[in-house]
């Protein structure tokens, strides 16, 4: 018996494909990335530029995506987004969101116009809101809540958390979210409230409550914690999430062995004996300097009867315009 969830993270959909901003190569540590910075078409044809409106998305990697999971739907119990489902929360860009992984009514992948049409594939969507998803603005002010509104179909969270399931028999898994983003009425500067987020107590609290009240209705199933931010202590100071040591510490407390990210735009895997976090890289994003990747965790019982579960990363290639299979790690 296997559980299978596809996992792709950052899309930062918008109203306006192939938009590139100076801020974000600044904050993605641009001095120690020069060669690949200068490798980047700011100016072109295909490519937009604006100095202040926040960076956006490549629509061919996207659109690839769409195809890798209309290949694989039928083997697919749930597919997690891991946040920046928009570039910003205002209402134009999330109606990009919401036409990308909501719009059901042709039960294709793609659209008349060959748009990517991920909610017509019918797989179960588990989404996790982004710090983009909470902006008010193109200045990065926090505390949007319409993303809340647009995704209320699926995304139902009690104090920030949310929690989903997939039974089958001998195996169930739980996948739970945490909304670490900044609130609105957090005085922040500029350059903290772009790239960061912070463990909220109460958010905290609940996503404790949520994961015991799970792990006592279900002993020895496995759960996975999505989360936006990057609890690694490997993340740069800029994208940081603020207070990390706690989730760290709660889930090695509870047990819990498994977080999938998002927010870095890398892939990363942060592995030691008892926790494993994994971030996804952007499956789309622009500014993505180490490519685009889509995942799939598969959870089945290992010879002990005890659950494991393997990552198998896809890497976008430019070259074939599609995802094709990079690597796969296997932990118990």
């Amino acid at each position: 018996m296997r559980v299978r969830i596809a996992l792709l993270a950052d899309p930062h959909l918008c109203s306006e494909a192939r938009r590139r901003n100076v801020m974000s190569l600044l904050r993605r540590d641009l001095r120690s990335r020069i060669d690949t910075a200068a490798e980047v078409p700011f100016y072109g044809m295909a490519t937009k530029f604006h100095l202040t409106k926040p960076s956006s998305y490549d629509d061919e990697p996207l659109l690839a995506a769409a195809d890798f999971l209309e290949e694989v739907s039928e083997d697919l119990d749930m597919l997690v987004v891991l946040g920046d489902l928009a570039t910003t929360g205002v209402q134009e860009d999330l109606d990009v969101a919401k036409q990308v992984f909501l719009d059901d009514v042709v039960k294709e992948h793609l659209s008349a116009d060959l748009s990517p049409r991920i909610g017509g594939l019918g797989i179960p969507l588990h989404v996790v809101p982004g710090n983009h998803d909470r902006y008010k603005d193109d200045h990065g002010t926090p505390g949007e809540v319409r993303f809340d509104e647009v995704f209320r179909p699926i995304y139902k969270p009690t104090k920030g958390v949310f929690l989903s399931e997939i039974r089958k028999p001998g195996l169930s898994v739980a996948v739970i979210s945490a909304d670490f983003c900044f609130s609105e009425g957090v005085n922040l500067g500029l350059l903290r409230r772009l790239g960061r987020g912070a463990v909220d107590d109460v958010v905290l609290a609940e996503l404790d409550y949520k994961t015991r009240l799970w792990q006592k209705a279900n002993p020895n199933s496995p759960v996975l914690w999505a989360l936006h931010f990057s609890p690694s202590d490997s993340v740069a100071r800029t994208l940081a999430l603020e207070d990390r040591e706690k989730v760290t510490h709660l889930a090695r407390q509870l047990g819990v062995r498994r977080v999938v990210c998002g927010h870095t735009h890398e892939r990363e895997h942060s592995i030691s004996d008892d926790l494993q976090v994994h971030g996804a890289g952007s499956v789309s994003a622009i500014d993505s300097f180490d490519a685009h990747f889509l995942h799939v965790c598969d959870f089945y019982l290992g010879p002990d009867g005890l659950p494991r579960m393997s990552v198998i990363d896809f890497k976008y290639d430019e070259a074939r315009e599609e995802f094709r299979h990079d690597k796969i790690e296997d932990f118990a």
